[in-house]
């Protein structure tokens, strides 16, 4: 019997240990706060140590979110953040003890919320995402773009530049931390701002600023435009750092022309997940009724043209920088897939490559990758 008694007094010293001092939940630590503002919407994402719970309510009067987190470990330093863009007030975040915290967007106006959540991902650590959305400007937005097709004159082509990447998703990174996302930008403004001052051209950006849109959402802006040409900026990036040169791609529904292409595509398509898409059905979904015999057709033809544009875009930005490919090379890149928009993606330099790099930070050479491609436009069209 006291054998017994000695065998079982260890166990309940561990009990009673455990029930007068609990150990800490395991839980997830808030690391950082950022937001992102676009035309329509703020994107705001909390970056997280690992998973946790939350549920969202919004009021009108004030306009705010609030977003009750469970499963918090750790705040950042940072409680409140000043915002200042069209639509946010500012940030709030506490702690309300007991591993739970409360997120508060005070709002200018009331606002259609979509908040999800995205596991760890190339890189990126779990993520809660809340872009508040600015509804009616978004119909306004796209109602504008369907103006412009209805409106240009007899004879006028669109161009559509679509500067790669953004917000959340930087792109390539160069050894002086130089970001895709911010040069592609900068040259796409150029190229948009030489093409219209051709009578016969009106060109359009994407994205006019830092911030996200679904690879998706760029071909519906393209075609809500009633685009004649669709060109995507990028900056290459590789592991080797002597890889450098310019490059011209088009989409291939059958497969990629080469490995190369291929794992290009494969990056450029993991965009979606470094920026966090929300997907909303795309705009040719709309479409139940289309034959798809003519579709095919039509896709033909585009991509047909997109191969004839792409030659044009090689023989002019040769003359400013050296081609890693001396043709162009076609894979499965989404961005590319709009079936009656003839679309290029062109990776003007490699962003790792230390010389690449240093030239793509030189307006200069901005200038002349943009005439280059404008060049390319006008000979496309003529």
């Amino acid at each position: 019997m006291g054998s017994s008694i000695l065998k079982t007094r260890p166990l309940l010293i561990l009990v009673l240990l455990v029930l007068c001092f609990p150990f800490p939940l395991s839980g997830a630590t808030i690391t950082d706060i950022r937001f992102w503002s676009a035309p329509d919407h703020t994107r705001v994402v909390l970056d997280l140590s690992g998973p946790i719970q939350y549920e969202s309510t919004s009021r009108e009067n004030p306009p705010e979110t609030r977003i009750e987190l469970t499963g918090i470990t750790s705040l950042p330093k940072k409680g409140d953040i000043e915002v200042k863009d069209n639509y946010l007030l500012k940030i709030n975040l506490i702690d309300l003890g007991k591993g739970k915290a409360r997120l508060t967007l005070h709002q200018k106006t009331p606002l259609q919320s979509n908040i999800f959540t995205l596991k760890p991902d190339l890189g990126k650590t779990h993520r809660l995402v809340i872009d508040l959305i600015d509804v009616g400007q978004e119909k306004k937005d796209q109602e504008e773009r369907e103006r412009q097709r209805e409106v240009r004159p007899k004879g006028t082509k669109i161009v559509v530049i679509d500067p790669g990447h953004g917000g959340e998703d930087p792109g390539a990174v160069g050894p002086r931390k130089t970001m895709e996302k911010d040069i592609v930008l900068k040259i796409a403004q150029k190229t948009v701002h030489l093409l219209n001052r051709h009578k016969e051209m009106k060109a359009f950006l994407t994205r006019k600023g830092d911030y996200f849109i679904p690879l998706e959402g760029r071909v519906r802006i393209a075609r809500e435009y009633g685009a004649d040409l669709f060109v995507s900026l990028h900056a290459d990036g590789s592991f080797n750092p002597q890889a450098r040169g310019s490059s011209v791609y088009c989409l291939s529904l059958s497969g990629a022309s080469d490995q190369a292409a291929k794992l290009l595509a494969d990056k450029e398509n993991m965009s979606n997940i470094l920026g966090g898409a929300f997907l909303r059905p795309a705009s040719l979904s709309k479409d139940p009724q289309l034959n798809q015999i003519l579709l095919d057709l039509m896709q033909n033809n585009s991509m047909k043209e997109s191969f004839r544009f792409a030659e044009s875009i090689l023989e002019e930005i040769k003359e400013v920088h050296p081609l890693k490919f001396q043709t162009y090379r076609q894979a499965n890149f989404i961005v590319l897939r709009a079936p009656d928009i003839p679309s290029v993606l062109v990776e003007a330099a490699f962003l790792t490559n230390k010389e690449d790099e240093r030239l793509l930070n030189q307006s200069g050479f901005q200038d002349k990758i943009a005439l280059s491609i404008v060049n390319a436009v006008l000979k496309f069209f003529k």
